[in-house]
């Protein structure tokens, strides 16, 4: 639900204006011949209705219709015309030569007043969550023209130096956060190393993180939630939507099923990277080549990536009903040669293709006045193929798994009165996962030295089954006008085959106070589940006598709105988690894994944001944290890989003054501690007694050393040309645009001869990403 706050005044004046002009003027007179004008939107082409067309310096004028048309009979034609409508510039312009027909087009102009809309939140609960908007999440700085990858600017965030694009939130691991896209799951959030997101950037409408203490409804998982809406397809007509960026290049496809303005609309986009059309794996090598290694690696299939999303939206009766079908994929391939000289089973090729399918429904329903229903039903699929190295005879090692996943999850809300709301949902699970591995255990977070060649490589080739039955119900009583209570209850039934299965309630509740009209407080107090990942559970290979990893959140706030446009956020926190997964190589099967690890992460997040509005946005987010990991096994703790103590970002964009009005600029810096790693302190021979063998590393502590602090500055520029019928925007984003060279990691050589003298890793040091994107 919308309402305006307070109407532009200068907006209202220049209506009034413009209406009592109009008035004084007389109607035509008939003389002359009959002609027609049509008055269309600039960059669009749609038709402006009850736009006022005057003849030269006359006062004979008319409106236009429906269709933009204004018909004038028995008048002659005119040398210039002035065309006035309400939300658009004033256009005087010179006509051709005396014709019947003709086209003038009205630009739309941006009033930049007081004036502050205020839209209802989707999601009630406001502990630990943060919201950003569509314009928020498409101008942010640094993020290469993907609003997703605005979450590395928020309080709390930290984004996995492991290549993946996984996200650390709170001092959780990578793999422990929810993802849902319309309250479904997908496969993964980003491509390659997280460079672009998997969602086309066109139709997310916004984006809810819960960095802890989220509600029942999400489901089970010992870090964060990233929830993303996305937008419902125009239906006027037809819109099309060409965009080309530095590495990919996209079409979207959207309008009406049927009639103009009825009931059904739809989306079409597909998205696909380009470098591999570019570049030959020769041509690619050449361009990368790292002249330090005598026999560098080398790519053989440069990496490639595409995504499509399709989306049926039909409006109902006090309801709506949504199809989607959502995929990706992304695929790579190179020889390992230097980097494999200290781990033999390395050496080979490691190719690696994966992809993603969703396909389902969503169904909102208004059954009365006190009842609402959300049904989400769904397959989410899930296929792996990699191959890394050989064994001693020779073979490749390889993972070949495909995870079918059907889900339904029907919900209800029952508003008793209007300060008493019950929800109540069952989350139904079915998985068919046929595994075909010959690998050793994965690498873990608890890791000092993963060495692969070393680790005993097990061969599994068998169909999983899995169920999961999660009832929940959540309340949301408003106790007073200042206080109310949201309490929930999960609980979680969740079987695989081969002996594995788990049971357990978590319960989580949330206090909100409202110490002033603009200052609210909130308490949240949770407890949160999740189930061992993949190989740690399989019969044979791992240990399917494994418990769940447990976490409790707690959590104290307070949000204080400053004006309508400013707001402030700050939360205190403290995460404790239990019974992780700890690996112990030197047992079989399926002593091979325990739950014998701890963790704790504490901290402070703050979050000051300026609201997007008259073209302008900006926040500041900053977090002091600490997360560790204890091994009850070796009684060490250590930093988490997460860790980043100290942490600020600042955001911030506007328009150009003056008559550079309508370029857009925004910056993004950010600043903090330095990754968490483990030294290379010396080496030595495998075997003493023969010097051929293969040089083994000695470590320091753990995660005992730490880089530089980081700083990054960020640059964004954007335009937005229109012409008749269709409008074209050009961006670009220039990342780290002050060529900091950021440490993020040690190189000690292919066999640890540089352990005296290791050469710095740096994060990418100039990237100036562009992109064009046309709607028509």
């Amino acid at each position: 639900m919308k309402t305006i706050l307070n109407t532009s005044c200068a907006f209202m004046v220049y209506s009034i204006f413009g209406t009592l002009l109009l008035l004084l003027l007389p109607v035509q007179q008939a003389s002359g011949a009959d002609f027609t004008i049509k008055v269309l939107e600039k960059g669009s082409g749609v038709p402006i209705e009850g736009a006022s067309v005057v003849l030269d310096e006359s006062e004979i004028y008319e409106t236009s219709n429906e269709n933009g048309d204004v018909t004038f009979t028995g008048a002659d034609w005119p040398k210039k015309v002035k065309v006035l409508a309400a939300g658009y510039e004033v256009l005087i312009q010179e006509l051709p030569a005396e014709r019947d027909f003709t086209e003038v087009y009205l630009v739309p102009i941006i009033v930049e007043g007081e004036g502050l809309e205020v839209v209802a939140e989707r999601i009630i609960e406001k502990a630990s969550k943060l919201s950003l908007e569509k314009e928020e999440l498409l101008l942010a700085p640094g993020s290469g023209g993907d609003p997703l990858k605005t979450i590395f600017s928020l309080p709390g965030v930290v984004m996995a130096q492991d290549g993946t694009g996984g996200v650390y939130m709170r001092g959780s691991g990578a793999a422990d956060n929810i993802i849902w896209v319309d309250r479904v799951p997908i496969g993964y959030l980003y491509h390659w190393s997280g460079e672009q997101s998997t969602i086309h950037p066109a139709i997310i409408e916004d984006m809810n993180i819960f960095l802890g203490g989220y509600p029942v409804e999400y489901g089970d998982s010992l870090g964060g939630v990233i929830d993303v809406r996305l937008r419902t397809p125009e239906n006027d007509r037809m819109h099309y939507n060409l965009d080309i960026s530095t590495l990919a290049s996209s079409i979207l496809l959207e309008g009406p099923v049927g009639s103009a303005d009825g009931n059904g609309s739809f989306f079409l986009a597909g998205r696909r990277s380009y470098i591999d059309l570019l570049f030959s794996p020769t041509e690619f090598n050449d361009l990368f080549e790292d002249t330090d290694d005598e026999n560098p690696d080398q790519i053989t299939k440069v990496p490639e990536f595409y995504d499509y999303q399709g989306i049926y939206n039909h409006k109902l009766t006090e309801g709506n009903l949504e199809f989607y079908i959502f995929g990706a994929g992304d695929t790579m391939a190179m020889e390992l040669n230097d980097s494999a000289k200290s781990d033999p089973h390395l050496q080979g090729e490691l190719s690696s293709t994966i992809s993603y399918l969703t396909i389902g429904l969503n169904w909102k329903q208004k059954w009365s006045a006190n009842l609402d229903q959300t049904i989400a039903l769904a397959y989410a699929g899930i296929e792996e193929d990699v191959e890394l190295g050989r064994d001693d005879s020779g073979a490749p090692f390889f993972i070949k798994d495909e995870i079918n996943h059907y889900m339904l999850q029907p919900e209800w809300c029952w508003k008793l009165n209007n300060d008493h709301r019950i929800f109540t949902g069952l989350s139904l699970n079915y998985y068919d996962i046929p595994v075909d591995i010959y690998i050793s255990r994965a690498p873990t977070e608890d890791d000092i030295d993963f060495d692969f060649t070393s680790l005993e490589k097990r061969h599994f080739n068998e169909t999983l089954y899995g169920t999961g039955v999660a009832p929940y119900v959540k309340q949301r009583l408003q106790w007073t006008d200042r206080m109310a209570t949201i309490l929930g209850l999960r609980y979680s039934d969740v079987r695989v085959s081969g002996g594995f299965r788990s049971q357990d309630f978590s319960p989580r509740g949330t206090v909100e106070y409202a110490l002033t009209q603009d200052t609210l407080l909130t308490a949240t107090l949770g407890r949160y589940v999740q189930m061992p990942e993949g190989g740690v559970i399989l019969e044979n290979f791992g240990n399917p006598g494994m418990d769940i990893t447990k976490a409790e959140h707690r959590i104290l706030g307070i949000e204080h709105q400053l004006t309508p446009l400013y707001s402030i956020k700050t939360e205190v926190y403290h995460k404790e988690m239990t019974d992780l997964v700890i690996p112990l190589d030197q047992n079989d099967p399926p002593d091979n894994f325990a739950n014998e690890g701890e963790g704790e992460a504490w901290g402070l997040d703050v979050f000051f944001k300026r609201k997007q509005q008259d073209r302008k946005m900006g926040w500041m987010s900053f977090s002091y944290s600490k997360s560790e990991r204890t091994n009850n096994i070796t009684g060490i703790t250590r930093d988490f890989s997460g860790d980043r103590p100290f942490s600020l970002t600042l955001v911030w964009g506007q328009p150009f003054p003056g008559i550079g009005y309508k370029w857009l600029w925004s910056f993004r810096f950010t600043t903090h501690s330095g990754t968490p790693y483990t030294s290379v302190t010396g080496r030595h021979r495998e075997d003493p007694a023969d010097p051929t063998s293969r040089w083994i590393p000695e470590y320091g502590e753990h995660n005992g050393e730490r880089t530089s602090t980081y700083y990054k500055l960020d640059l964004r520029f954007d335009r937005e040309f229109m012409f008749n019928e269709w409008k074209m925007k050009f961006y670009i984003d220039l990342q780290n645009a002050t060529f900091q060279e950021n440490i993020i990691g040690y190189d000690y050589g292919p066999e640890y001869e540089d352990v005296n003298n290791p050469t710095p890793i740096t994060d990418m040091l100039f990237f100036p990403f562009f992109g064009v994107e046309s709607k028509f």
